[in-house]
């Protein structure tokens, strides 16, 4: 014979068997008892914690000939034909691949006929979420008056997406994910039953993966127990799933408190070579700090022993971490998981993990108040050093903006200080204004026409390379162009300033070149600065025929921003 799967032959044969539930079982076997049954039924909660073999279960009461305290007898007739699946006043629909209008029609025109093997005629629509809108209004109304022999049984992992028509017209249990120390007394049940040796240490393992899912335990066990040869051991569960045992973790947080990158580096390495993966390993290792805190902050609570065996050498680590330095370790390894599912190197990212947690750690870690004490004492100190610090640039800024306000630097002497002190203080970038006016003379209408009209596609290349480049450079305005020169005009001078950074400005220059086809350089500058420019331009170019030879001469020598004629 054909050998059957250990979760199809420990399938629950009655609601005493339901391991977990016991909210659920008690309220069905009292119904059953005393016949107080609901027309329909909705059964909801993660996978594998056995909401469709209490659905077969109930099937099983409400026909039994024999029941027992509303238990099925599992001997007469009625309940060995239903546990054999031969009697078809008992239907079993998969809604995942039986989602249309016309299934659900099908049903309604059967029910209108009474059973012709049993008492009740019982439909267990499993997945039911998956049915479509239209076969969830075709379903509505033979909920709401169904005839008197036909019990509904609705199964899901989704209720959040079922009509909440639907919902109000069945009695709701929640299936809750299966404590671990009842799923371990099931799987060693199961163990002396199968003859088979398990550790303890293997079962605790078998539950933890499972996630509270009983049938998720049964197929790892089923697993297991083919790979040892009949034998269930911790280290055959830690190969087949992937994961690392306490033991590697509590040295490798030993490591890390101390500080120690080396030691750290090759225990990773170790398990690299294994296979595992990295993803994996931050996972429980996140959980492993996780359960650290908790018997810190928690010591008596029972979840703490539901993650970690708490053993003596995982207490000895523990009291060696204190609160402040376990923070912004699991804040790390939460940062790095979530980093971990767009980066393409998953082992050079682990590694630099580590490192962050050894100096983390490392630096954080102290034993005595009196080792922390000189710590706090010299971070005082370096605290009243950078106010000094910062005291005595104030004061050399303050001299600085009173020396070009009064106009004690003899090269600016025939500058008028009153412009220079307004933009200064509005803070604004300051660009040579003689290179705007030359920028001004030379401008491109034609091109600055076509990158005015291309400016969008501009925003939007840019914007596709990241996003953050895209918010600085969005609020400016595309003013002038040159031969060589893109002008963008701003309002907000911290916009303009960041603009003009070498990464974003290189960044955006190449995408100028890509789009229009002409390498142009980005000046960014205030909106007003560049008015001035084009109004002095355009004032000079009036003007340009009159202009005395001596003044030529003199900005020949100096430059327009030294110089200054007076009638």
């Amino acid at each position: 014979m054909a050998y059957t799967a250990l979760y199809r032959v420990w399938r629950p044969q009655t609601f005493g068997d339901i391991v977990g539930q016991a909210h659920v079982t008690r309220a069905l076997r009292n119904a059953v008892r005393e016949g107080r049954l609901s027309h329909a039924y909705l059964f909801n909660g993660p996978r594998g914690t056995g909401k469709t073999s209490a659905a077969k279960i109930m099937a099983k009461a409400v026909n039994c000939q024999q029941p027992v305290e509303g238990e099925p007898c599992n001997r007469c007739k009625s309940c060995e034909a239903i546990s054999s699946g031969l009697v078809t006043d008992v239907l079993e629909i998969d809604a995942a691949s039986n989602r249309g209008v016309e299934e659900i029609r099908d049903i309604r025109e059967r029910v209108k006929f009474a059973p012709s093997d049993v008492s009740y005629k019982v439909y267990i629509i499993d997945e039911v979420h998956m049915l479509t809108t239209e076969a969830f209004n075709a379903l509505l109304k033979t909920l709401e008056e169904p005839p008197p022999h036909v019990l509904f049984i609705l199964a899901t992992t989704e209720p959040h997406k079922l009509p909440a028509t639907i919902i109000s017209r069945c009695q709701r249990f929640d299936f809750h994910r299966i404590p671990l120390g009842e799923i371990v007394g099931r799987l060693r049940q199961i163990c002396e039953a199968q003859q088979v040796e398990a550790e303890d240490q293997a079962l605790q393992l078998v539950a933890k993966v499972a996630e509270g899912g009983m049938r998720d335990a049964l197929s790892l066990l089923d697993q297991a127990i083919s790979f040892g040869g009949g034998a269930v051991k911790a280290a055959d569960i830690l190969q087949i799933t992937g994961a690392v045992s306490q033991t590697y973790f509590s040295t490798l947080a030993k490591f890390i408190i101390e500080g120690n990158v080396t030691a750290v580096m090759e225990q990773f390495d170790q398990i690299m070579v294994q296979g595992k993966d990295p993803e994996q390993f931050l996972h429980d290792f996140l959980y492993y700090y996780r359960d650290m805190l908790l018997l810190k902050t928690a010591p008596r609570l029972q979840e703490i022993v539901e993650r970690t065996l708490i053993d003596e050498e995982f207490a000895q680590v523990a009291e060696r971490y204190e609160l402040p330095v376990l923070y912004p370790v699991i804040e790390s390894l939460n940062q790095s998981l979530s980093q971990l599912k767009w980066s393409t190197y998953a082992r050079v990212l682990t590694e630099l993990t580590l490192v962050k947690l050894c100096q983390i750690a490392g630096s954080g870690a102290s034993g005595t108040q009196a080792e922390a004490a000189p710590a706090r004492a010299t971070s005082a100190e370096d605290l009243v050093r950078l106010e000094q610090r910062i005291r005595s640039l104030e004061e050399k800024l303050a001299r600085g903006v009173q020396q070009n306000v009064t106009g004690a630097r003899p090269q600016e002497e025939g500058r008028p200080p009153a412009r220079r002190q307004a933009a200064s203080a509005a803070g604004r970038p300051m660009v040579q204004i003689g290179k705007l006016r030359e920028i001004a003379r030379q401008v491109d209408v034609a091109l600055t026409q076509r990158v005015r009209g291309m400016w969008g596609q501009i925003l939007a290349e840019l914007k596709k390379v990241k996003i953050q480049h895209h918010a600085w450079l969005v609020s400016g305005q595309p003013a002038a162009a040159s031969s060589e020169v893109m002008v963008v005009t701003f309002k907000s001078s911290i916009h303009c300033e960041k603009t003009m950074e070498p990464e974003l400005k290189g960044i955006v220059e190449r995408i100028i070149r890509e789009v229009c086809g002409t390498p142009l350089q980005l000046l960014s500058v205030m909106e007003e600065q560049w008015q001035e420019a084009e109004a002095a331009s355009a004032g000079k170019q009036d003007t340009g025929k009159q202009e005395d030879p001596f003044i030529a001469e003199a900005l020949k020598l100096v430059g327009e921003e030294l110089l200054e004629v007076k009638d």
